[in-house]
């Protein structure tokens, strides 16, 4: 890999502009072409009063919720994609004796034209009274979804969602939220079922939102149309169902676009798993300092590790495209420093080598990004 011997960047130097995305995504790289964080503030209010919850996501099931479950029957039933996966669908002894709807083989043929990974055959779906469903999901909820138990319910009626969303739609959220339970982050984010994935998260800003305050991963309650989450499963069900009769009630910075939905079918059908590694190696400058510029494809934690002995004869920094020094070694760096920095909304940084002492000597980092 080539270094580029460079002065340190002028302060105040602007870093060149992402150039604009053109609606679709390619390539990885072109899934990082992201524009700056957008400051209006209409992008990030939330229009009100807005539609009901649409649904809730519960970890552990309550007493009166586990007594509702352990009523019914679970059986299998195929999704008949081709793939030959199977679904678990559970209808509770009320629903089975007074629900309209309570067909399981609809439930799984729906799900089926979902796409998903293997983390479909991990799925159960139950189906409730409306009565039995706020006790399940609250009483204000369409829906929910148990993450504990890779589990979503929903209503055993037909009638559609206040919102006009119909019962598939709100099953295809709620199939986003267990697409996200089932899909990893790098540190230091948190779960994906509070942030949304990956590739889709970088592409919506999600990390840069948080830190200025528009967006509230995880928040179910006063936030819930500012969680970033239940925005990824809506954009999911809005993806199976583009022509949905249903008002975006999220803020809208976060409204479905082609760069955000292939983002999202990208992270369902190849997701990202862990930080990719590669070297630098090069020489310590006599005078100077070596500069070698990296690519942040995504948001996430990027570490920088030198190799070799001990005192290796140079500092270590990483810089942002201004020149602008986001971590250091400060002195002579040794095989035990690391630096981390974590990216938010940045799509390159540089990693700078200078003379401390001892120039002339071969040098090897090793990068993790994600």
């Amino acid at each position: 890999m080539t270094l580029l011997l460079a002065a340190p960047a002028a302060a105040g130097a602007r870093a060149p502009g992402a150039a604009p995305a053109n609606g679709h995504l390619g390539t990885a790289a072109r899934a990082r072409e992201r524009l700056p964080l957008p400051v209006e503030a209409g992008l990030f209010q939330v229009p009100h009063p807005v539609a009901p919850l649409r649904d809730t996501v519960i970890g552990a099931a309550s007493r009166a919720s586990a007594r509702i479950a352990s009523s019914g029957e679970t059986a299998r039933y195929p999704i008949d994609d081709g793939s030959g996966a199977t679904i678990a669908v559970a209808v509770t002894a009320a629903c089975e004796e007074t629900c309209t709807a309570a067909n399981p083989q609809w439930v799984a043929d729906k799900v089926g034209t979902f796409i998903h990974g293997p983390e479909v055959a991990l799925l159960t779906v139950q189906l409730d009274t409306p009565f039995q469903l706020g006790f399940d999901c609250g009483f204000e909820a369409q829906s929910c979804y148990y993450g504990d138990e890779d589990k979503i319910v929903l209503s055993g009626e037909e009638e559609a969602a206040p919102d006009s969303a119909s019962r598939e739609f709100v099953l295809a959220h709620e199939y986003g939220h267990h697409v996200a339970q089932h899909r990893a982050l790098p540190s230091p984010f948190p779960s994906a079922i509070d942030w949304g994935t990956e590739r889709w998260a970088s592409a919506e800003r999600i990390c840069q939102g948080r830190r200025l305050g528009h967006y509230f991963p995880g928040d179910e309650g006063s936030h819930y149309y500012e969680d970033p989450g239940e925005a990824f499963a809506e954009t999911f069900a809005f993806n199976r169902f583009p022509d949905a009769a249903v008002r975006w009630a999220w803020a809208p910075a976060l409204r479905p676009s082609a760069v955000s939905l292939q983002a999202l079918r990208q992270d369902v059908l190849h997701p990202w798993v862990h930080r990719h590694a590669y070297t630098i190696s090069g020489e310590v400058p006599r005078h100077g300092t070596l500069v070698e510029r990296i690519r942040t494809p995504f948001d996430g934690m990027v570490s920088v590790s030198p190799a070799g002995d001990r005192a290796l004869g140079y500092q270590l920094a990483i810089r942002n495209e201004s020149g602008k020094v986001l971590r250091s070694s400060r002195e002579s760096v040794s095989s035990s420093h690391r630096l981390d920095y974590t990216v938010c909304g940045q799509t390159s940084l540089r990693v700078a080598v200078r003379p401390f002492g001892d120039p002339g000597r071969p040098f090897t980092l090793t990068v993790q990004r994600p």
